[in-house]
This record gives C-alpha cells, structure tokens and sequence, in this order.
C-alpha cells in the first residue's frame, strides 16, 4: 500500500492550525483567553466529572442535578484553579456515566485530570490501531486524531470525546467478526445518548440482531450497575432533568450550554432564529442523519467509510454538540482519507478532509459566523465519502476480509 502523499497546501495549513490549538491550551494555563476562546482554566469540564463523584464519595450526591446548586459547589470546591467564577456548569450526564469516572474520582483533581485524558485516549488510539496494513496510515490517523484541533480542545476542556470516539470505532471495526462483543462496547456509549440513539438504526439497517440484543444488554445492565452504585435517586432526577429541559427548557441551559453548541440547533438560533425554527431545523437533521445512517449500513461499503459516516452523521443529527465532539468529525476525515484502494488523493479530497478537521478553528457558531455553516460542511463530506464508498474496491478493507475467511475456514469441532 502506497504511502500517503500529502500535499503542502494541506500540510501547512494543518501544522499552523495544530501550533494554533495547543498553544491555546498552555497559555490558557496561566492567561485564559490570550488567545483563541477564554477556557477560564484547564479542565473546567473535568471539574463538573470530579466533583460529581467526590460528593458520591463524601455521600452528598442527592441534589446532583441542580444546576445552579452545583455550580456553587465547583465554584467553591476549585476557586484555586479558575480564574474566574463559572456562571452555570450543571452535570447533565446519565448516573451510569459516574461508573467510569469513579477511579478517577478517587484522584486529587489535576492528576486525575491528566490521568483520564491519557487513558482515553490510548484507548482511542488502540481503536484506531487495527484496521489498515499499513503502519504509516494508522500513525497518521492516531497522530492527527490526538494532535488535531479538536483534541487540543478536548483536552483544554477535560471532555471525554475521546472516549466515546473510541467506542463507536471499535464497536463498528468489532462487528463483522465480534458481533456480540462489538454490541456490548456499543451500549456503553449510552453514557453519551444523544450519539447512542443512532447506534441502533445501524444495527437494524446491518440486520445485525444479536449485536442489537447485546448493545440493549450492556446499556440496561450498566444502569441497573449505576442504579445498585449510586441509588435510585440520581436517576429519577436525570430523567425529570433531561424530560424538563427538551420539551420546556430552562432558560440557563440554553444560554450556557446548548446555544454554545454546534448542533443545528445552535447554529439556527446563533443566525437569530426562532427558538421553534431552530427546534424543527434540529428535528429534520436528527431524521436525515437516521437515514443517512440506515442507508450506509444497507449497502457494502468498506469498514472505516462507513465508520466516517456513521461520526459524521452523529455530529449532524445529534440534539446537542460541543467543540469537544469535533473529535468525531477529525476521525471521520482521517479513516476516510487513509481508506483508498491504493490511488493517490486527489488535492481536493486533501481539502475537503482538512477543512473537516479544522471546523473547531471556526467554531462556535455563537462566536464565529463561519462555523453556523459546519452543517453545510458536514453533509459535503459525508456525500464525498458515500460516493467514494461506492467505487472502493475491496481490498482497502483488507484485515476484515482475512479475519472472516479465517473464521469461516476453521474446522468444525470434531472435524
């Protein structure tokens, strides 16, 4: 397989705009805002994962989603780190994503901090590490997914988007050979549901049932886990939190976090629309992307392009979308750049893959008017890569097609 050719007029600009990134990030460590976005300080989301399970330790975790509440709480409990006091960071998260956090939570905050970026993504990176021959495509694709702009501002925020990229990629590469276990790892990303909830139009569109029962199977048993862990109460407070603010939402919650979005939502109401446009617009994207998704896995395609579309329409449809999820569009331009039948790309396929990865310079639509159009962007991308899907030959999917002919050329037991 022939080694990436990158063009300079893409490899220049993609440098410039990884310098850019992290050097937003070491300087918001001592000056929040001297460029780029004003984080306020380092790991100010990891704060709200912390302190939500440092109350679960200290046994004071009824209340857990009150957000104004809350907020007083990290404002007290991490005033030696911020620089200034947050106006409103509720925890919105299932009970269930507590679980995971629960180690971290053990740790004081900034080793924790560290320790949960390094463990996410290495496991971002391992989900990444199998698919292609080639050793200099998966360094590639590892090297800009962790390096890109969007990882810097995962990191910069303390967010998980690493790890519920490496969900979906390893979920998906596991599905031909592992289905059972590739729909256990995919009921895990419930901790994320505004992206599970089109894991199973996937699943059913693969007619891939066994894989459907074990998603259902992983996602009830971590919340039964959480439940037995934690208590009923955390979960009939999400519930009541999540059901109040979709249908009547709290005016604190759209102003500090779903309008700094990159949702349609978000990118409707930034432009001035109506709340009700804005809401419908979010509707027809979440349909579109189900059916983007439906269609993709009724048709053969290789692995990773589907894997790209499957990212790529999660970050379309889904009803609320931070800078940090932009780690799904940067691994979705990636796997598919690197997943050609050996021709060389095109300079404008390069382009269309570094404008992807580079949306979160240009984002949010609040701030720049440029990224209410990431949208516009991303139903391009995934109309190149579907079109590309359909004239790949077979072979850019090589380590699938062993693997299967090794199971299927085992000997029956006995035999």
């Amino acid at each position: 397989m022939r080694r990436l050719q990158i063009p300079l007029i893409v490899l220049a600009p993609a440098i410039a705009a990884i310098v850019y990134s992290w050097t937003v990030v070491v300087t918001t460590i001592g000056h929040p805002g001297a460029i780029g976005l004003n984080l306020n300080a380092l790991g100010t989301d990891w704060m709200v994962f912390h302190g939500a399970v440092r109350r679960f330790f200290a046994g004071d975790i009824a209340g857990l989603y009150d957000g104004d509440a809350f907020t007083a709480y990290l404002n007290r409990t991490y005033a030696d780190w911020l620089s200034a006091p947050l106006p409103f960071r509720p925890f919105v998260y299932p009970p269930s994503y507590l679980l995971p956090m629960l180690p971290f939570g053990a740790l004081p905050f900034v080793a924790s901090y560290v320790g949960f970026q390094v463990v996410s993504a290495a496991l971002l990176g391992t989900a990444l590490w199998f698919g292609s021959r080639s050793i200099h495509h998966r360094l590639v694709v590892i090297g800009g997914a962790l390096l890109g702009p969007a990882a810097a501002l995962n990191v910069a925020q303390g967010q998980n988007a690493f790890l519920s990229a490496a969900l979906v990629v390893a979920g998906l590469r596991l599905l031909p050979l592992r289905p059972a276990l590739a729909g256990a790892v995919l009921g895990l990303l419930t901790i994320k549901p505004q992206f599970w909830l089109l894991v199973p139009v996937a699943l059913v569109a693969a007619r891939a049932w066994r894989a459907l029962a074990w998603s259902a199977v992983a996602a009830v048993m971590l919340a039964l886990t959480s439940a037995f862990v934690l208590g009923l109460e955390p979960w009939r407070e999400w519930l009541d939190f999540a059901l109040r603010n979709y249908a009547a939402p709290d005016v604190k919650w759209v102003e500090y976090a779903r309008i700094w979005g990159i949702s349609i939502y978000a990118c409707l109401a930034s432009a001035g629309l109506p709340p009700g446009i804005a809401n419908a617009g979010q509707i027809a994207a979440s349909a579109i992307g189900c059916g983007l998704i439906y269609a993709t896995f009724r048709r053969d395609r290789p692995v990773d392009q589907k894997i790209a579309i499957v990212l790529a329409a999660m970050t379309f449809a889904a009803p609320h979308v931070s800078l940090h999820d932009l780690v799904f569009l940067t691994v979705a331009a990636l796997l598919w750049i690197t997943a050609s039948d050996g021709r060389a790309r095109s300079v404008a396929e390069w382009v269309m893959a570094l404008a992807v990865v580079a949306a979160p310079l240009f984002n949010p639509p609040l701030v720049s008017p440029a990224g209410r159009f990431t949208p516009v962007l991303i139903l391009g991308f995934i109309a190149l890569v579907a079109v590309d899907g359909r004239t790949s030959a077979h072979p850019s999917r090589p380590l699938l097609a062993v693997s299967q002919r090794r199971v299927s050329d085992r000997p029956a037991p006995g035999s």
